[in-house]
């Protein structure tokens, strides 16, 4: 899969880290002030932040029940990818693709690719609020390689 590299500042991210670290891939809304390790706009998957670098975007509180896995993925663990709050099938393509790259990269087991809301409980993305458009746009479609 192509993906194009627009690296941030160094100010827009944290430390290095080791990607041996990374367990969990977090899929969230790029409208919020966090800036993701990827994002996946207009057909085309961004790379904004090194995967050897810890992002803020998992950052937050627990809002509701949803974030069952607060303190469990945190910005130290995981690779995160951000998504546009209305998404093209284009974009949900490019998403599912960039998904699939990163999970063979890391070696990410498909229960521990999450949405941010099951970490914080916010609906986010908005696009994959109910577990069913979930399940049917990406988790039933992964395959363990």
């Amino acid at each position: 899969m192509k993906i194009e590299k627009r690296i941030a500042d160094t100010r827009h991210y944290g430390d290095k880290r080791s990607t041996e670290d990374i367990e969990y891939i977090v899929i969230q809304t790029i409208g919020n002030k966090a800036t993701t390790h990827y994002h996946v706009m207009n057909g085309v998957a961004i790379q904004i932040i090194p995967d050897d670098y810890v992002s803020d975007a998992v950052n937050g509180a627990r809002l509701y029940s949803k974030g069952y896995l607060h303190g469990i993925c945190t910005k130290y663990n995981s690779v995160s990818i951000g998504v546009p709050e209305r998404m093209s099938e284009d974009d949900k393509q490019i998403c599912f693709n960039l998904i699939m790259t990163l999970k063979q990269r890391f070696k990410v087991d498909r229960g521990k690719i999450i949405r941010q809301m099951d970490i914080t409980g916010e609906m986010n993305p908005s696009e994959w609020s109910t577990d069913v458009l979930w399940e049917s746009d990406i988790k039933n479609k992964l395959i363990d390689v």
